[in-house]
């Protein structure tokens, strides 16, 4: 099978994540069509399922009340509203358009355009958009799920079964890349239609790491030895992406990817400094809240980018 997500030397693909979270309401048509509008042709967003079994296109299990409104437009007072305990209607009534400012959230992201009527899509709304939108388009489509957590979404074949769906209802199997921290997701992925490529997202450091051993996350046994080497294990599993958190990633382990015939696309990546070191790496693809950002300095520097 070809990999559509290998590149060259000198030349990068970059994903808006979840659109362009830096710029524009996250995981909202309106910030998938700015992005666009930047003539960046990749976008990175995460899918939830709904309790009528809607695959939905939201980050957190829960509602985040720093981004989220009531049909009152007041901002939710916690977050403890499950998307899978919510029908795809009673989802499309809330307010995504706007970060509070107050919060941590909104600080971070205090250059984030308001846009008032923006509201949770489903993923078909995208799919519409990038089927009227070109051919070129790549769509890096993570799916949300935790081996640690239960009654949060379907188990695992379902859920796969229903973003499949989806995917192939509007022909964009070849333009699709399915990524998640569970690897029980892409097992079932690969069983389901080996023909959609995989990524296999990682966090090697921290109190959220998701890769040591006897992790759940990477669903197999392997030893600390073996997942030091990540992109064999991953080679091992038939994976075509690795999908690295970019402080874990180093020139070595890049190049081992490419050795191994793996794409590498690292996130989150919004900082100058990090950017060109992602791309003095040689690096597949770099998952930014800032596309537009990282478009220029790929321009200043002579690197090719799409």
């Amino acid at each position: 099978m070809k990999n559509n997500f290998l590149s060259k030397p000198n030349y990068i693909r970059i994903y808006g994540h979840r659109g362009a979270r830096g710029e524009y309401p996250e995981n909202t048509i309106e910030g998938f069509k700015h992005t666009f509008s930047l003539q960046i042709k990749a976008i990175e967003f995460d899918v939830l399922i709904s309790k009528d079994n809607v695959p939905t296109i939201y980050h957190n299990f829960t509602l985040n009340k720093d981004l989220t409104k009531d049909g009152n437009n007041n901002w939710l007072p916690t977050d403890d509203i499950k998307i899978y305990e919510k029908t795809f209607e009673e989802i499309k009534t809330y307010n995504v358009g706007g970060i509070d400012s107050n919060s941590k959230y909104g600080k971070t992201f205090s250059k984030q355009k308001t846009i008032e009527t923006a509201r949770i899509p489903s993923l078909k709304d995208l799919l519409e958009l990038v089927k009227s939108s070109g051919k070129d388009i790549f769509l890096n489509l993570e799916i949300k799920s935790s081996p640690y957590k239960q009654d949060l979404i379907p188990n695992p074949s379902e859920m796969v079964k229903l973003v499949l769906k989806d995917i192939n209802d509007y022909s964009l199997v070849d333009q699709t890349l399915i990524s998640s921290f569970d690897w029980r997701i892409l097992k079932e992925v690969k069983k389901q239609n080996s023909n959609i490529l995989r990524g296999y997202l990682s966090l090697q450091q921290g109190q959220s790491k998701t890769i040591f051993e006897d992790s759940l996350w990477v669903d197999g046994k392997f030893s600390s030895l073996e997942l030091f080497e990540l992109p064999k294990v991953i080679k091992s599993l038939d994976g075509h992406v690795w999908c690295p958190f970019y402080r874990d990633v180093t020139k070595e382990n890049v190049q081992q990817a490419h050795d191994l015939g793996l794409a590498v696309n690292a996130w989150t990546v919004n900082d100058e400094e990090d950017i060109l070191r992602m791309i003095d790496y040689s690096i597949d693809g770099i998952i930014t809240d800032y596309p537009e950002k990282v478009k220029k300095i790929c321009q200043n520097e002579n690197i090719s980018w799409f």
